[in-house]
């Protein structure tokens, strides 16, 4: 990480800015956080609730070494080019940007812990929990140094409100709680810790604390190649590293013990196995996109052609007919007498997302890669009648052709420069019929811009969630020896 005082002025300008942006929001977060804790004392409801309130992880790196305008390229191993954001400063903070600060920032946010966010390490997951509860909680301003994890709320509010765990939940069977209530720890300062053993892992990173003992391996996820190159550590289960910790009187895991307490050490790497194995950790995966897409899998499960209508949902078909790498887009439009314009069909914003809509009567679409979009638009307006408006994608290597139809036959064709997200929205801005919400795509049109025609349907499909065809797979591979 380069020192501060090295940096030339601009970029220090520019992280300073980054830095007064997040103190901003957290400033807003607790001002929003006071207004409710206001509204329960003004209500007199205040001494008798129990308030937790906590971090969900450690300082997040997610802007990389040099910050980013656009949290999405992270995810997609884009680094941002600094110049660009500069000449941008003054949009961080605002609508338009979708900003992150620079890593330099995790690192001292979570100071002296190591390392931060998507790490096992303790600067990835220790983090302060505050309790209030002037009728639960007979101390004021105590401090309590035993250890306990997220999983452990839960069973504490059941145990505070009088309330057991059910068994089954809309007729599903529900698995044992592994947490356990943290009010004896709350009501005694001299309380054992709630639990003796807690697992970790995220992207590969693994860790188990016991009974005051923390072991740790050095390894480095495939998330974003910056971060392989520069971070010390392994990029290889077979050779990753084990450190040994004790964190009753090591508070930041600054004193390597692996070498001294090997038999410790192998006891707590079991331990983890263990674990694991009952947490279905197994197999190891540290690759951003696959954990990604299996931590918030789509409801339905994949659809590779799915029918849209305005108001409803998708509806499964049958699998597409043999195409490319890629994905096809195509609506059914009424156009009345005297034309129609409004979207089509949109999903994200401007961040990073795509729109298909009738500007002055014209199809056009747009696709926003990360903030730079790309642009293919007819050259006429769409006569009274119904008609379909198509999108066609192909991928080739990093990028392809995107192509406008209408009514089957080719309008207007563009290029676009690389391989599109895996999935073009982190929290929001999902996929819209007849109108669009929030932010736009691009400026062409302000939301909700619905569409002054009939839109009966849109189909979509993608090749990528096609079914694969093994049978014809082998076939084309023995073919090509």
């Amino acid at each position: 990480m380069p020192a501060w005082d090295g940096l030339p002025a601009d970029e220090r300008r520019l992280y300073t800015r980054m830095m007064e942006v997040f103190a901003g929001f957290l400033t807003h977060a607790d001002a929003q956080i006071g207004r409710l804790l206001d509204h329960l004392e003004a209500t007199g409801l205040l001494d008798d609730t129990l308030v937790l309130l906590l971090s969900d992880n450690g300082a997040s790196a997610e802007g990389g070494p040099t910050g980013s305008f656009n949290e999405h390229r992270f995810t997609h191993d884009l680094q941002d080019d600094v110049a660009d954001t500069i000449g941008r400063v003054d949009d961080l903070g605002g609508f338009r940007a979708y900003n992150h600060y620079p890593w330099g920032w995790a690192w001292a946010g979570n100071t002296p812990l190591r390392l931060w966010k998507r790490f096992t390490w303790l600067g990835g997951v220790r983090t302060p929990l505050i309790a209030h509860w002037p009728r639960g909680i007979e101390g004021r301003g105590a401090v309590r140094s035993q250890f306990c994890h997220a999983v452990d709320l839960m069973p504490t509010v059941l145990e505070a409100t009088g309330v057991g765990a059910p068994a089954t939940v809309d007729g599903v069977a529900q698995r044992p709680l592994d947490g356990a209530s943290l009010l004896p720890v709350l009501a005694d300062p001299d309380a054992p810790s709630p639990r003796r053993t807690q697992y970790f892992e995220i992207l590969g990173s693994r860790a188990v604390y016991h009974d005051g003992w923390k072991a740790t391996t050095d390894h480095v996820g495939n998330q974003i190649t910056v971060e392989r190159e520069l971070v010390e550590g392994s990029t290889d289960f077979a050779t990753d590293r084990w450190s040994l910790f004790h964190l009753d009187d090591d508070f930041s895991e600054a004193r390597d013990l692996a070498d001294e307490e090997p038999e410790r050490l192998r006891d707590l790497v079991e331990r983890w196995l263990v674990e694991a194995g009952r947490n279905q950790v197994m197999p190891l995966d540290d690759s951003f996109v696959g954990r990604a897409v299996a931590l918030e899998p789509a409801p339905g499960g994949p659809l590779p052609r799915g029918v849209y209508r305005p108001g409803g949902g998708p509806v499964a078909e049958d699998a597409l007919p043999p195409m490319g790498g890629g994905f096809r887009i195509a609506a059914e439009v009424e156009v009345p007498d005297g034309g129609a314009e409004g979207v089509v069909c949109a999903l994200g914003d401007w961040s990073n997302g795509w729109a298909c809509y009738l500007l002055d009567g014209r199809p056009v679409v747009t696709l926003n890669l990360f903030g730079h979009p790309v642009r293919v638009a007819g050259e006429r307006p769409l006569p009274p009648g119904t008609h379909t408006v198509g999108v066609t994608y192909e991928r080739r290597g990093g990028g392809g052709p995107l192509v406008l139809h209408v009514d089957g036959e080719p309008v207007a064709e563009g290029h676009v420069p690389r391989d599109l997200p895996f999935r073009w929205q982190i929290g929001g801005g999902g996929l819209l019929v007849g109108r669009d919400r929030g932010f736009p795509v691009c400026d062409d049109y302000r939301p909700p811009f619905p569409c002054t025609g009939t839109v009966h349907h849109v189909v979509i499909e993608s090749s990528v969630l096609r079914p694969r065809d093994a049978e014809a797979e082998v076939r084309r591979a023995l073919h090509h020896e």
